[in-house]
């Protein structure tokens, strides 16, 4: 037990009570992912319908509680979650089905098709690594892989890690007896995205947001090369295939960004090259090149 002296000073009194007092939300610390699920009902009986009111409250619950990765980053992993949910019947349980999009909110994007599980109002959702689980298993290995994407931006390969937890996720959910539908396309996707062919556009996102990072500490001249770094590997890889879908989902997310680092060029050289690279984005281009030409 702490004993607190008859005497103390107005400095120390002070002290006391600002570690008495709990910290509000601006300095709230430890929040690793922020999540938004939707999971629409109106396709499920009325009575599954009530059983599932609070199903994505539950579930956003589940992911904003748990710490789940060693690494602070300075601003929380995002999640999004959606899909509409079908009632498979009940035998021990109530079995449900979705077909999901789940995304970052900017550039990374995944269609999932089948999954099922089985879910009672009264569930308590419980981490557990040990333990299939046919439902939170699916949200750990989606937020494993956001979690890798994000620590990716920050040092190179970063999240490496999680996507090999993804990976073990996947491959012990193929051998579940009731629910191992889907399963196969998970651990063939957690497999790409560790594979040598995934690794370029790993390394795109790590010198562009690097880039960002200096653009907004005012340090264009690192902020440029690193970016032309990243064009020209993405320029190998539309290269080898036009319609690279990473590549095209990068540009299709950044485009606006990517043109905005160079527009303290002297020459609409980059401009030019961004264009035979990501014809879709050409007026964008077209603008900022024209914009040089008003700098004097």
């Amino acid at each position: 037990m702490i004993r607190i002296g008859r005497r103390i000073t107005l400095v120390g009194l002070i002290f006391l009570v600002a570690c008495l007092v709990p910290l509000g939300p601006d300095f709230a610390y430890g929040q690793q992912v922020t999540s938004q699920f939707t999971f629409t009902l109106e396709t499920l009986p009325r009575e599954q319908r009530e059983d599932m009111r609070d199903f994505n409250r539950y579930l956003k619950d589940y992911v904003e509680g748990w710490d789940w990765m060693d690494e602070d980053l300075p601003d929380p992993v995002q999640l999004y979650m959606e899909g509409p949910l079908a009632y498979r019947g009940s035998v021990i349980k109530t079995q449900y089905a979705s077909k999901l999009t789940i995304s970052n909110g900017l550039d990374i994007k995944y269609l999932d098709r089948w999954w099922f599980f089985e879910f009672e109002r009264e569930d308590q959702l419980q981490h557990d690594e040990r333990r299939f689980h046919p439902l939170t298993w699916l949200i750990d290995f989606y937020v494993h892989l956001m979690v890798a994407h994000e620590l990716d931006k920050y040092s190179e390969f970063g999240g490496e890690n999680h996507f090999k937890r993804a990976q073990a996720i996947s491959m012990d959910g193929r051998f579940d007896q009731y629910y191992q539908r889907g399963w196969d396309e998970r651990m063939a996707l957690a497999e790409l995205l560790l594979s040598d062919e995934y690794r370029p556009i790993r390394q795109v996102r790590r010198l562009f947001h690097q880039a960002l990072a200096n653009h907004r500490n005012n340090n264009n001249p690192e902020a440029k090369i690193q970016c032309r770094q990243a064009v020209a590997i993405l320029k190998e890889l539309l290269e080898k295939n036009s319609r690279d879908e990473n590549a095209r989902s990068f540009l299709n997310a950044h485009y606006i960004e990517l043109a905005d680092i160079f527009k303290t060029e002297t020459s609409p050289e980059i401009y030019q090259e961004l264009t035979s690279l990501d014809p879709d984005h050409q007026a964008a281009y077209d603008e900022y090149a024209q914009g040089l030409d008003k700098k004097e």
